[in-house]
């Protein structure tokens, strides 16, 4: 906590020695704020860039799609095999619905629980096994390839971290358990 940073600055230059300098609340470049600064798992990167959805909960004036017409078009395009995140862009791009969530008042994944399309696999862990998958076929061909050998061990360790949080909130059950031998039966 920046008070905690402050206490033990004063402390220091109390007793005679220097401390780094720092802002309250801010670390000691002083360029992004230290409770901000949540970087990559594993990446140099701190992901700060992200877009920020309007303040007003109501669809636009401009919608025109009712609330029962973008659930049909939600299920239609489940239907078809389409992924969540992919079914939010298609109703973007080809319908003009900005926030599904605005409009029907309830998340794309949500209706398709309530009409038991939901896929079995989150979609972030499933794109992660289809990753692991990929990369455990790649080093088949090249063995000697080490980078991906180090890469894959940390996207498999990011699935079973996804794994052990999805298992504690109930959305995999509970002896769910990821086999890179059986994983590309999975994504199949």
């Amino acid at each position: 906590p920046p008070a905690v940073a402050i206490l033990a600055q004063e402390a220091l230059s109390s007793a005679g020695g220097t401390a780094p300098r720092t802002v309250e609340g801010r670390s000691r470049r002083g360029a992004t704020p230290t409770y901000l600064a949540m970087g990559r798992m594993y990446g140099p990167g701190k992901g700060m860039a992200k877009s920020a959805l309007p303040y007003r909960r109501k669809p636009p004036t401009w919608v025109k799609m009712k609330p029962d017409d973008v659930c049909d078009h939600i299920c239609k395009l489940a239907k078809k095999g389409l992924t969540p995140s992919q079914i939010g862009v298609t109703l973007r791009d080809s319908f003009g619905v900005p926030q599904v969530g605005a409009v029907t008042g309830s998340k794309i994944l949500r209706i398709l629980k309530t009409n038991g399309l939901a896929p079995t696999l989150p979609e972030d862990l499933y794109f992660l096994i289809k990753k692991a998958v990929s990369m455990r076929k790649h080093l088949d061909k090249n063995r000697k390839d080490k980078d991906s050998k180090f890469r894959l061990i940390l996207v498999e360790s990011r699935i079973h971290r996804l794994a052990r949080y999805y298992k504690r909130d109930k959305a995999l059950p509970a002896t769910w358990k990821y086999v890179s031998a059986t994983a590309s039966a999975l994504v199949a």
